[in-house]
């Protein structure tokens, strides 16, 4: 914009004529890497616009995503289940969108994370020897907390092979419980009959509702 004005003013001076504004302007593209202008006919004004980079504006701004529309609430087979390491998961339902599915998920009470990730533990015992006792727990906490966060347990699929893919989710708790969500992208395809959330070797069927896209 900068450039233009400049243009403007040395042509409202009598610097510059008309047809030197295009050669200038192609001048100022060649040097910033750009391809130079098509000519245009005479008389008529062309507007360039420049980013901090030095390359042209884009014409329009890009097209807003999609809206994600809420389609429905689906609950799961037998939802709570004993876990082979302690504790209960229970799968709360399914929440159905447009563009992706939300899983809502409990543990209570939590698995225990001395028989969950019993063989890390065992791995880091030749590291805690000559160690105090205070310092040995938090060394162990400290590995137990990596493990929870690096472990994905929930995985989903369909009954016509859509790949979904994991695009994030929270939890938190308190006591001796933990709930949370987790996200899967794409939206589940209008064939599809049954999703199938598997927790490790756990797996919960979800049967779909039909004509659940006119929601």
């Amino acid at each position: 914009m900068m450039f233009n004005a400049a243009l403007a003013a040395l042509k409202g001076v009598g610097a510059i004529a008309d047809g030197e504004m295009a050669d200038w302007t192609n001048r100022m593209l060649v040097a910033l890497g750009e391809e130079p202008l098509e000519p245009v006919p005479p008389g008529t004004a062309r507007l360039i616009s420049f980013g901090r980079n030095g390359a042209q504006s884009p014409e329009r701004p890009a097209d807003p995503p999609p809206e994600s529309r809420f389609l429905a609430l689906v609950p799961a087979d037998e939802p709570d289940r004993p876990l082979a390491y302690g504790g209960r998961i229970q799968i709360l339902g399914l929440e159905l969108y447009s563009d992706k599915v939300s899983v809502n998920w409990r543990l209570a009470p939590l698995p225990d994370p001395q028989a969950l990730f019993a063989a890390e533990l065992s791995e880091q015992e030749p590291d805690l020897e000559g160690l105090s006792d205070d310092f040995k727990k938090i060394l162990r906490d400290k590995l137990i907390q990596r493990l929870q966060m690096q472990r994905r347990s929930l995985t989903l699929i369909d009954d016509v092979g859509t790949e979904f893919r994991s695009t994030g989710g929270g939890s938190g708790g308190g006591g001796n419980e933990r709930r949370g969500h987790s996200d899967f992208s794409p939206g589940v395809p209008a064939q599809a009959t049954q999703l199938s959330v598997r927790w490790d070797e756990l797996e919960f069927v979800v049967a779909l509702p039909p004509n659940r896209d006119s929601a």
